[in-house]
Formats: structure tokens, C-alpha cells, sequence
């Protein structure tokens, strides 16, 4: 891991850092002081790299990663944030609407957030307190639900490239001129929201939303069952089509699958953190109690043998 530092009066600080394996609690870090949990769900060898600017009260984070991550939480609640999509190779889904390469989406103080992020997906978000907003010149309507805005809009890929020049900002560069850029970014945003149509939040995110997650805290409370899709789509009063539709739709993967890819990720965890049991008994908290079949699929998933992970 590595990670550089510009501090001193009048310049942002700015760390960079580089990720060698998954680790979800470093990858929680990825936007300050936002409450997101990340799961692996491509198979492989994890890399990936996260920045953080910061420059008086106002945060810019960006990063990418090399396999698809799914992420869902909750954003800072003293702030809006400004999300844009750098680059990508194929599109992902965020809050129900698909997105790709130069999109930007702006999202409410405390907005809750379920997306996929494909592989080599490099994204970017502006965080902006809310008290800040008039001073930018910003209406508070802008971010008073998710609104997604199509690179194909006027305007939009013009603040893309604008906000990957801010979160590029070298050591030295001065607060001042960051914020002068910044505020024409505010600028050119307004007057792309006055002049083209925003996507709001799809009505049925909310139910597909809870859908994903009642499920997930089914699968959570009782991880070291012997869970079959059926009856947990009874417990959650949910058609097993519709979950498995549901599923598809959001991540791209079965329900069936994620509960695996929950387990391992649950084990990674305990690894992780040095927890104070046998690989097998671990796996078996989990609801893998056939511990050849559990070191197939961790490898599979995270390029490593658990006792890899456990000596990390």
C-alpha cells in the first residue's frame, strides 16, 4: 500500500493510495465520512486505487477498481455530493438506472445509494456542504432527490472532464484556484440543469431496494444455515421470479450466487481481523461446512487460499 501527502497553508491535502487485495474496510474509506459497504462479485485478483482531495470544506474523492464491486450505504449527511463517471468500459447500475462513461449524477445530503461498479469503472465525487451551495450559486432543488444526467446532455461531459482536472490536482496547487475552478464547474452545472432533463429516481428503486435488502439481512442473520432461495423468499415475502429478476437487474448475478459471495466475504472479514478460529470453523460460521469446496470458491473469488488471507 501506498499513499502520498500534500499538507501546508493554501494547498488541498491530498492522499493517494493503492489497493493490493480486498479489504472492505479500507475500501469503506473510499468516500469521507459516508457509510458504504463494498462486496467483490467478479472473480480474481483485486487491485485497485483510491484519492482523496481535500480543500477547506469541500471533498473530492475518486477512485477505480479491477473487478466489479457492489456498493450500498449511505452518503454524508452535511453535504451533497456531485458524482461523475470518468471512464468505463461497460455500463453499471446505480439506484435503478443504468449509467456509463461521462454520466454525472447528483445526489441528495444522506441519499442512499445500491450500485453495481464494473471492473475499471474510474469514478469521481464532489462532496459540497450544503451551506456551500449559495455561495456556489447552486439551488437546493438540484439535489433534492438522485438525479442522473446522460453524457449525451449539453454540458454534462464538459463538467465530467472539469471534475477529473479538479480530483487530478497535483501537490501544490492552490486552494484558490481550485475553488475558482470549482465555481465555474457550479456555473456551467446550473446552467446544464436549466436547459436539459434530468432522470429522478425510478418509483419501483424503493421496492427493488428493499427487496435486496431484506434479503441480504435474512441471509446476515441466519449465515451459518444451511439457507435454501425458496424459503427465504417466503420469510421475505417475495416471489422467487421477482427476487431472481430483481437480482439480475441490480447486479447482473442469482440470488443463489450472492448468498455465496456473502458468506465469503463475511469469512474474508473474519480473516482479516485476526479472528481467534480455525479456517474450517470459520467457514462452518458461515454455512460452509465443506471446507475443500470453501477454499475453491474463496480462490476463485479473491485469487488467494483463505490461509493466504489469514497470514496477511
Amino acid at each position: 500500500m501506498t499513499s502520498s501527502q500534500a499538507r501546508g497553508a493554501g494547498v488541498p491535502l491530498i492522499e493517494r493510495t493503492a489497493l493490493t487485495f480486498f479489504d472492505a474496510e479500507q475500501l469503506a474509506t473510499a468516500i469521507r465520512e459516508a457509510s458504504i459497504e463494498h462486496h467483490q462479485l467478479e472473480g480474481g485478483d483485486f487491485r485497485g486505487e483510491l484519492s482523496g482531495l481535500l480543500a477547506g470544506s469541500v471533498v473530492l474523492n475518486s477512485g477505480c477498481y479491477s473487478r466489479s464491486l457492489r456498493a450500498c450505504g449511505c452518503l454524508p449527511e452535511h453535504a451533497v455530493v456531485v458524482g461523475a463517471i470518468l471512464g468505463a468500459g461497460r455500463d453499471g447500475c446505480i439506484n435503478g438506472y443504468r449509467f456509463g462513461a461521462r454520466d454525472l449524477i447528483c445526489y441528495p445530503a444522506g441519499a442512499e445509494l445500491d450500485y453495481l461498479l464494473p471492473a475499471q469503472t474510474r469514478w469521481a465525487a464532489l462532496q459540497l456542504p450544503r451551506a456551500m451551495l449559495g455561495e456556489l450559486g447552486l439551488s437546493a432543488s438540484l439535489f433534492d432527490k438522485p438525479r442522473v444526467f446522460s453524457a449525451s446532455m449539453p454540458g454534462c461531459a464538459r463538467i465530467v472532464r472539469r471534475i477529473a482536472r479538479l480530483a487530478g490536482a497535483e501537490q501544490g496547487t492552490l486552494i484558490s484556484a481550485w475553488h475558482a475552478d470549482l465555481a465555474a464547474l457550479a456555473a456551467e452545472l446550473m446552467l446544464m440543469a436549466q436547459h436539459g432533463t434530468a432522470l429522478g429516481a425510478r418509483p419501483s428503486y424503493a421496492h427493488r431496494m428493499g427487496l435486496l435488502r431484506a434479503f441480504e439481512q435474512q441471509a446476515r442473520e441466519r449465515i451459518g444455515e444451511e439457507l435454501r432461495i425458496p424459503a427465504l423468499c417466503a420469510d421475505i415475502g417475495v416471489a422467487q421470479r421477482t427476487l431472481e429478476q430483481t437480482f439480475r437487474d441490480q447486479l447482473g448475478i442469482s440470488p443463489r450466487r450472492y448468498l455465496t459471495i456473502l458468506r465469503l466475504h463475511v469469512a474474508r472479514d473474519a480473516l482479516l481481523r485476526g479472528a481467534d478460529s480455525d479456517i474450517a470453523t470459520i467457514a462452518a460460521r458461515c454455512g460452509m461446512h465443506h471446507a475443500g469446496r470453501f477454499a475453491t470458491e474463496y480462490r476463485s473469488l479473491f485469487g488467494e487460499a483463505p490461509s493466504a488471507t489469514a497470514r496477511a
